[in-house]
């Protein structure tokens, strides 16, 4: 079975990804209030607000691994114990 992506794959993943970034940049803007800090950080630290983005992303992603996995073996013990 050859698994494919479809269009509307591409846009779920690229909503997902785009509130992980605003969550980012809320983060951020909590930072700048916080610690009082001029609001010119808000786009010169535009790279450390993409890479937390990214890390928020990709632990997004594990995690959704991992239940798709836990949820597998037990779709598959539940089987097992049928016969």
């Amino acid at each position: 079975m050859i698994a494919t992506i479809t269009l509307g794959d591409v846009v779920r993943e690229l909503v997902v990804f785009a509130v992980c970034l605003v969550a980012a940049i809320a983060l951020n803007v909590y930072a700048i209030v916080h610690y009082q800090t001029r609001w010119s950080e808000l786009y010169t630290d535009i790279g450390f607000t993409v890479s937390l983005a990214l890390i928020i992303y990709t632990a997004r992603c594990v995690a959704k691994a991992l239940i798709i996995v836990m949820w597998k073996l037990a779709k598959k013990l539940r089987h097992k114990m049928k016969r």
